[in-house]
């Protein structure tokens, strides 16, 4: 079997160089429409969703990236005015703040001093992860510049969601048809986990659509004749790169799949492609990390410092299957990727993405996509079963995966249709119908989500598997109780703090005081259903006292408020007897 066989049978079309730029010309016409239906869906769904853990981090960082602009637009004005923030939403650390002095000039903004604090990415935590999540979140300070905050910072990873969508679509329709289109688009949008946090302004849904995204420029620049990869879809492939490893650590480990696709397939083409567009994505994300432009080999050397030890910096504990591990520095079960999978994913689009694998085992001529799709997928997989990796956070630290899974679940679809249309095509719509009823019946926590077959969320309660964990289920009925329930004077504390209380705080959100600086006593205590992160103080409370408000989904409590009576009884108990 020659390379052109292995290659799906296709002449391209004829495509003007002009539309041959990677969403501006490939989103056309339907896919533009999909794209389009995806974007209404999520900014409907939007302000359902209410703020979540990291999202207050990100703001506080994308309002120190805005400052950084103004001062670089007037750097004399920005310096004469320049007091340092008395309160923000960024995480403390040990860099300095910049002086006035350091600051009256361009030369000075784009030095250590300045750059550190204003660009606080790349490095040594709590601010390890790169800056391009950032920057996508300022894309609405560009079209949307009248909204608050976090919907401003939702809008650039939502309009990058919906444009990858139209993306899969087209891609998936060109080559195996509209109901493989339709399928792997629907996967993309109705899988609860990947709606969910793509509707966020932080890194994992950005990161998955970099992914996929780099999937479909690799194809592009590889399939067709000749012995050459396409230029623009290898530049394409490279922008995917960089901003794939601009976005968090895992997106550096992007080009290892593709090398075993090239090793599977012996493809001189994908060779030329990937070596090229990793050399060219190479200055790209330096470009893209102003932290590491005055030293690129120590920002590089501190990045992987910083994210290959948070067994020291910042352990998570997390349960899984009734039993608590501390990760990364203790490991989870090598099949916690399949377990979770299997508990997280809508049923068709299981049975669809498993006929998508079956096809690349089966076929006599193999197509490269599907085989391209299916070694990614695997990768991912693996990626989060070895040892020693961030287990925390459900699906969250492994996304990347159900992006692939999208697009098997459209290989698998085109299958089906092809061999039993009748079947094939009830499927996959009883399939579709499944995840957009799934995602609107989990709204607003579609985090909580789990598969029927296993008893939903109090079947997983059961087996031992954590309900909720990003803070997304302190929903508007919660803030309006303590709201209302909070006398002047009076104070919530929470059992953990992000930074996204700050933000509650400030838009008004949340009326009481939530600080231990704060004026007033506490008189609430909030809890959130998260077994394998409880303290000795939370397990108590859980067992044995009253709440005073509950927040709960299919009877499975995901927030608990206690009056702060009860944790000062548990604080006055011999410590012996606790």
């Amino acid at each position: 079997m020659n390379e052109q066989t292995k290659i799906r049978k296709m002449k391209p079309p004829d495509i003007p160089w002009r539309s041959r730029v990677w969403f501006a010309g490939y989103v056309n016409g339907p896919g533009l429409l999909v794209a389009a239906a995806c974007l209404g869906v999520m900014l409907i769904s939007e302000p359902w969703l209410v703020i979540a853990w990291d999202e207050g981090y990100s703001l506080g960082r994308e309002d120190r990236i805005r400052q950084w602009c103004r001062a670089m637009a007037d750097p004399v004005a920005f310096a004469g005015r320049w007091k340092p923030p008395v309160e923000e939403l960024v995480p403390p650390n040990r860099l300095a703040v910049p002086s006035g002095d350091e600051l009256d000039s361009r030369r000075d903004l784009i030095r250590p001093p300045a750059v550190d604090w204003f660009w606080p990415f790349a490095r040594e935590e709590p601010d390890g992860h790169p800056p391009v999540y950032a920057l996508v979140g300022m894309i609405g300070d560009v079209l949307t510049p009248w909204r608050d905050p976090l919907p401003r910072a939702r809008l650039g990873p939502i309009l990058v969601f919906s444009l990858t969508c139209g993306a899969i679509f087209v891609f998936m329709r060109k080559r195996y048809g509209a109901w493989s289109a339709g399928a792997a688009a629907a996967a993309w949008i109705f899988q609860p986990h990947l709606f969910a946090l793509a509707h966020y302004a932080t890194y994992d849904g950005l990161l998955t659509c970099f992914w996929t995204g780099s999937c479909l420029a690799f194809a592009k620049a590889v399939e067709g004749e000749g012995e050459r990869p396409r230029i623009p879809w290898v530049l394409a492939f490279a922008g995917t790169l960089a901003l794939a490893a601009g976005t968090k650590l895992t997106g550096w480990f992007l080009p290892i799949p593709f090398l075993a696709w090239i090793l599977c397939t012996r493809s001189r083409k994908g060779a030329v492609a990937l070596i090229a567009g990793t050399a060219l994505a190479i200055p790209l994300l330096i470009l893209l990390i102003p932290p590491w432009w005055h030293d690129p080999i120590l920002g590089i050397d501190r990045f992987f410092q910083s994210n290959l030890t948070r067994a020291q910096t910042i352990p998570k504990k997390t349960l899984f299957l009734g039993q608590i591990y501390n990760t990364p520095g203790g490991s989870l079960p090598w099949y916690n990727t399949i377990v979770w999978t299997l508990l997280v994913t809508p049923v068709g689009f299981q049975l669809l993405a498993a006929a998508g694998i079956l096809r690349t085992i089966s076929k006599k001529e193999r197509d490269a996509f599907v085989s391209l799709s299916v070694i990614h997928w695997a990768f991912l997989m693996a990626l989060r079963s070895l040892p020693h990796t961030p287990g925390h956070d459900a699906v969250r630290q492994f996304l990347p995966a159900f992006g692939m899974l999208a697009l098997l679940v459209g290989l698998g679809a085109g299958w089906v249709v092809s061999r039993r249309r009748g079947i094939g095509s009830s499927l996959i719509v009883a399939a579709v119908v499944e995840g957009g009823v799934t995602v609107a019946v989990m709204i607003p926590v579609p985090l909580s989500y789990f598969n029927p077959m296993f008893g939903g969320l109090p079947g997983a309660v059961r087996m031992g598997m954590e309900p909720t964990f990003y803070w997304d289920a302190l929903q508007p009925e919660i803030l309006d109780w303590l709201n209302e329930h909070s006398l002047p004077g009076q104070k919530v504390r929470f059992a953990r703090y992000p930074t996204s209380w700050l933000y509650l705080r400030q838009t008004g959100r949340l009326r009481p005081g939530i600080l231990p600086t704060d004026p007033g006593d506490w008189t609430w205590y909030v809890v959130q259903n998260r077994p394998g992160d409880l303290s000795d103080l939370d397990r108590h409370l859980v067992a044995h006292a009253v709440p005073a408000r509950v927040y709960s989904r299919f009877g499975v409590p995901l927030i608990w408020v206690f009056p702060y009576d009860e944790v000062r009884s548990w604080q006055a108990q011999p410590a012996r007897s606790r």
